[in-house]
């Protein structure tokens, strides 16, 4: 992994790199370094967008790679594609409802609606 050090030059880093959304923290090879992110509002709602997009990704790519899988498992066995197509079916409710909730009503049941409705919440609640 390439990083950064103090003078801006590139040096090759070996260790761990742990990136979290407020803290970014480095240790290995009798080195460590910690920087605290503060990011505005706007570039955290967009990196949760596209978190729960890259999440939903992953989840379709799982679902098809297992169902392909049972199908197949079931062709080669001759049990018929019954278990498969149960199994194909409820994870695809689950699927379908997890495109929905991260394409379709990204804005009705996010983070950034929960705390606009708890704004007005208290706004109610102070009497304003």
């Amino acid at each position: 992994m390439a990083s950064k050090s103090d003078n801006d030059s590139n040096d090759e880093f070996d260790g761990i790199d742990i990136e979290l959304p407020f803290l970014s923290f480095r240790a290995g090879r009798g080195r460590w370094d910690w920087d605290m992110r503060y990011e505005d509002d706007d570039y955290r709602r967009a990196r949760r967008r596209v978190r729960a997009r890259l999440a939903f990704y992953r989840h379709l790519a799982t679902y098809a790679a297992v169902i392909f899988s049972l199908v197949v498992i079931d062709a080669l066995t001759g049990g018929g594609l019954g278990f498969s197509l149960w199994v194909a079916g409820i994870w695809g409710a689950f699927v379908i409802w997890q495109a929905f909730s991260t394409f379709v009503f990204p804005s009705v049941w996010s983070r950034e609606t929960e705390e606009r409705m708890i704004e007005d919440e208290l706004r109610k609640q102070r009497g304003g």
